[in-house]
């Protein structure tokens, strides 16, 4: 690929780049101020009568931080959760995040169901109702584990892992409300041309147990959903920010991004 003329300092931006294991948005910010104080310190130099491959060795020796620089920088600018869970071993931190997403997940879907019951809507459930549920409760880890790796540990190595896995348990919720509520009609239909007279309560029972599973369905999906769109439109911002501050074409950074 062919860079831009006004860019020199790109491969040797790339090259910093591939020795920091700073969070994006704080990676791409600091390459920006290294990139304009570069280019001011060459611009100066040759101001003074240097030659432009002169001011631009001499600009890389005075700014461009050596490993140990970056090591440092990448401590200093370190999460504050990686900060505070510095003494623990990799293992025990490791056990206690799954711990506790276990415990938070646990939690919603005790008080999900509780809330539920609270509405009557589990005194006669289709059995659709709690395969619905139980995905729901995948779904909820899935999300906060996103958040969880993204926003708090901010650990951005292969920062779209996982994000598809919202969007087909998503629809994989609200795939099982609607075939539930289908294969109920069609039982119904089956239990009613046997016994027509019983059609008002059953088809009222039928109502209050799909109507239940629809809604549970629909309100999980669409909440998976904008959980989904939530962390891909932020993404999408700051992998655009990344591109641009190391002049990466979009499939280069695709193909960056999964190493």
């Amino acid at each position: 690929m062919t860079l831009p003329a006004a860019r020199i300092f790109l491969p040797d931006l790339r090259a910093v780049e591939r020795q920091m294991t700073l969070p994006l948005p704080e990676r791409v910010r600091i390459l920006r101020e290294l990139e304009f104080d570069l280019e001011e310190l060459r611009d100066r130099l040759l101001t003074q009568g240097l030659s432009a491959e002169d001011a631009q060795a001499r600009a890389l020796e005075a700014l461009v931080p050596d490993p140990e620089a970056l090591r440092q920088l990448g401590t200093l600018h370190a999460p504050l959760y990686l900060r505070a869970t510095r003494s623990l071993g990799d293992r025990r931190l490791w056990l206690l995040e799954r711990t506790a997403l276990g415990l938070a997940t646990g939690f919603v879907l005790v008080v999900g169901t509780a809330m539920l019951l609270r509405a009557d809507l589990l005194g006669d459930p289709s059995p659709f109702l709690w395969p619905v549920i139980g995905v729901g409760g995948l779904l909820f880890a899935a999300v906060i584990a996103k958040v969880f790796q993204l926003w708090i540990k901010r650990d951005h190595h292969r920062p779209r892992r996982g994000l598809a896995s919202i969007l087909t348990l998503s629809g994989l919720i609200l795939g099982t409300g609607i075939a539930g509520t289908l294969f109920d009609l069609y039982r119904l239909a089956a239990i009613l041309e046997r016994a027509p007279d019983r059609a008002a309560i059953l088809a009222s029972g039928w109502l209050v147990r799909d109507a239940a599973l629809l809604s549970v369905s629909l309100l999980l999906a669409l909440a998976g959903a904008l959980a989904w769109f939530i962390l891909a439109q932020w993404l999408a911002l700051v992998s655009d920010a990344y591109r641009r501050a190391l002049g990466l074409e979009p499939d280069l950074l695709w193909k960056r991004e999964e190493t």
